[in-house]
């Protein structure tokens, strides 16, 4: 390797003590904007003094990113042959003796070209924060190995680079670069992304609209779950899970979805091989599901014997709380084999959940445009593309607090719309003198001039209609209009008028935040906005900023006034009131996000259920001592970050003490914001699956007991990629 730095680089500074710190910029998909976000930020904290370096950003030929690096200093990649070709790599030593205190470094999950001393990106990060040094870096959602199944299963697209889920559990800091899925086709239709001749079979493949916001949920959820730890989140007592695998190399989505489970229950998880016949197939399948353990961090067991029989002594040995196990992809001797299993587990485990994952069904998933007989012509498809564009609607930037940045996005957008030609306006924005929103305003048309309400962030409304533009940029929901009447009441109108919005709303103005946060958040806002406005919104986006940052900005002066900081930080700038904001913001986007993907995959017809949102299904039996079930299912619903619908199936005439039995559970489910249904079916198993497809639901939970082992089964055979989750006995006499 070489040890060329740059002409006119700084000398080598003392090392300094201590590991460096991590900072990962995390996107849902490509294009999401991470990369230039870390290259602005490299050119705020260069401007401070810090001493920061490009060690790798790659540009993929964007000019706007290659512009975004601009005076930086860069270091001189590595030239590695490979194959006949010159590779460029990041030169891990010149950093390590350039030695910054900040280093950039893009695309975490990359795999090196061979012949550099590591084979993955993330492990070159790791000598450098060793050696002292801060990295800021990127990565997409996908790349992480423990969604890395769901990320192929939605997209249909195979995941050729991941790194393991301990990289991001070890990051001092993760800010998201959020985009909608609206917003990430229109900037691929423009071109920002990918090459002219890319753009088509991109939208109809990767960048499909159902694909975006199922990866977006994904990774908002993830997100919400990562602050939730780290702000200290009082949580239930851990729940180990114990996952049994064959030898087939096609386990790895078992052992994912195991770890999944695990994380949500805050617990370890442990994998188990039952070895049986030794051949060159089966023995690459442990190797796999050994390697793959490690990277999940899970223990990994190898025993021999029987398998119902090295299950349940595992299950015993280990006093876990939950085993996963596989449904049988084909009917036939395993597929009886398997029910065995699950029978003598159910038996001999009554103290333990039960997990039946689902085999995939071929058709669950959005068939891509590309796959149709006849590939799309580009031309016509971005014609058709942007003809159903929408021409109105209402955009928003959500920040958890004042201070993220949802003013200056906004205008940003307004300015990247104004040089492609849109009429634009700024109907109400409050700058309050900030230097950066007062710059991000620049020369764009404020409605009715310096002199009008509007920057007082005042809407003059029958102003706004007289002038008619195509986008109109609205800051703050929680404001007024001319008449002292809330904006919120105005949106429509302004819609039905075929105006396309931009606005801003912080989630202190929302009403539940301000219900529920109450005096934490300081005085009471004048204005509120009902979280039912939300369902008018097309785009939701969350202008995310780590809350170590915000209190920089608010040290500066850039929020408040710096006489009013230090109330502020007495208030609702204390850092475990704005982790618990952010927390709440991640939470309340997943669901906008989860509203809309569930609109379309109705659209489309989609019936499979996509592993983005838990969707938790209980079948309640019409006899005594359910209420702790229903609690229960109820409270491991929302562990999971979902909702819960009980059903009961009607295939007789009920008794009276049946009919007030359900009656009494009717209502328990609702007090704990769940759903309840009755269904009029002969069949149950038949008529609980169809329910299941209908509702989307990922997870049916059953009781146990004797007389519904034939029930069970029938669930576990017509079921396809959806789980079936036996419970524990609740008392001694459940199964009776």
């Amino acid at each position: 390797m070489t040890d060329t730095i740059a002409a006119g680089t700084a000398p080598v500074p003392t090392a300094r003590v201590g590991r460096g710190h991590l900072r990962v910029f995390l996107g849902a998909t490509p294009g999401s904007g991470k990369t230039f976000a870390m290259l602005r930020e490299a050119h705020d904290r260069r401007s401070q003094g810090e001493d920061i370096v490009v060690g790798f950003v790659e540009t993929h030929g964007r000019k706007l990113t290659e512009q975004a690096i601009g005076s930086l200093e860069v270091i001189p990649r590595l030239q590695v042959e490979y194959r006949g070709k010159i590779m460029e790599e990041m030169d891990l030593d010149a950093v390590l003796v350039r030695h910054p205190q900040v280093v950039l470094v893009d695309e975490l999950a990359h795999t090196n070209v061979p012949g550099v001393r590591h084979e993955k990106r993330y492990e070159d990060v790791e000598e450098i924060l060793d050696a002292g040094i801060d990295v800021v870096t990127t990565v997409n959602v996908q790349h992480l190995e423990s969604v890395k199944d769901l990320a192929e299963h939605i997209t249909g697209i195979p995941v050729r680079e991941t790194l393991p889920d301990r990289v991001l559990d070890n990051a001092d800091e993760i800010q998201f670069i959020d985009i909608s899925p609206e917003a990430l086709r229109k900037r691929m239709r423009h071109g920002n992304i990918y090459a002219p001749e890319k753009i088509d079979t991109a939208l109809a493949n990767f960048f499909r609209p159902g694909n975006l916001a199922a990866l977006r949920e994904i990774a908002l959820r993830l997100v919400a779950q990562t602050v939730g730890r780290a702000r200290g989140a009082i949580r239930p007592a851990p729940q180990s899970v114990l996952v049994a695998v064959s030898g087939r190399q096609s386990t790895g989505p078992l052992i994912r979805r195991a770890s999944r489970l695990a994380r949500r229950f805050g617990g370890f998880c442990t994998v188990l091989v039952v070895l049986g016949r030794h051949d060159e197939e089966t023995d690459r399948g442990r190797a796999k599901a050994k390697e793959l353990a490690a990277l999940l961090q899970c223990g990994f067991i190898e025993r021999e014997g029987k398998v119902t029989d090295t299950v349940i002594s595992v299950a015993q040995e280990l006093a876990v709380q939950h085993i996963v196990v596989g449904e049988a992809a084909h009917p036939g001797v395993r597929a009886r084999l398997r029910r065995g299993l699950v029978d003598r587990l159910i038996a001999e485990l009554p103290d333990v959940s039960l997990h039946v994952v689902a085999r995939p069904a071929s058709e669950s998933r959005d068939v891509p445009l590309a796959s149709q007989d006849h590939r799309p012509d580009s031309d016509m498809l971005l014609r058709a593309l942007h003809a159903s564009a929408i021409r109105s609607g209402l955009r928003v930037y959500l920040g958890y607090a004042r201070g993220c940045g949802t003013t200056v996005a906004m205008l940003d957008e307004a300015t990247r719309r104004r040089q492609r030609g849109t009429d634009v306006v700024v109907a109400a924005v409050k700058t309050d003198g900030r230097n950066r929103c007062e710059v991000a305003l620049g020369d764009l048309e404020v409605l009715g001039g310096p002199s009008s309400p509007a920057p007082q962030g005042i809407v003059d409304v029958d102003a706004l209609m007289r002038r008619n533009p195509e986008v109109a940029c609205l800051d703050d929901l929680a404001g007024v209009d001319t008449r002292g009447r809330p904006i919120t009441e105005s949106v429509p109108r302004l819609l039905r008028a075929g105006m396309m919005l931009i606005a801003t709303l912080h989630l202190t103005d929302l009403r539940s935040t301000v219900e529920g946060m109450g005096a934490m958040l300081g005085d009471r806002p004048e204005h509120v906005v009902d979280d039912e406005f939300l369902d008018q919104v097309t785009e939701l986006e969350i202008v995310d900023i780590t809350p170590s940052l915000l209190d920089e900005r608010l040290r500066r002066g850039e929020i408040v006034p710096a006489s009013e900081a230090a109330q502020a930080r007495a208030r609702a700038f204390r850092p475990e009131v704005l982790a618990s904001l952010r927390e709440l913001a991640f939470r309340i986007l997943a669901e906008h996000t989860d509203r809309r993907l569930v609109a379309y995959m109705r659209d489309r017809g989609i019936e499979a259920p996509w592993e983005v949102k838990p969707r938790v299904m209980l079948c309640v039996p019409p006899r005594p001592g359910m209420e702790d079930v229903i609690a229960g299912t109820a409270a491991l619903a929302a562990r999971l970050d979902g909702k819960m619908t009980a059903v009961t199936v009607r295939d007789r005439k009920r008794s009276e003490q049946e009919m007030q039995l359900l009656g009494a559970y009717a209502a328990l489910t609702h007090q704990a914001d769940g759903t309840f249904v009755t269904l009029y079916e002969r069949d149950a198993a038949t008529a609980l699956t169809h329910y299941a497809r209908k509702i989307l639901a990922t997870e049916i939970v059953v009781t146990r007991g004797r007389g519904r082992r034939g029930t069970l089964r029938k669930l576990i055979e017509l079921l396809t990629d959806v789980d079936v989750h036996v419970l524990p006995n609740p008392h001694e006499d459940a199964a009776a």
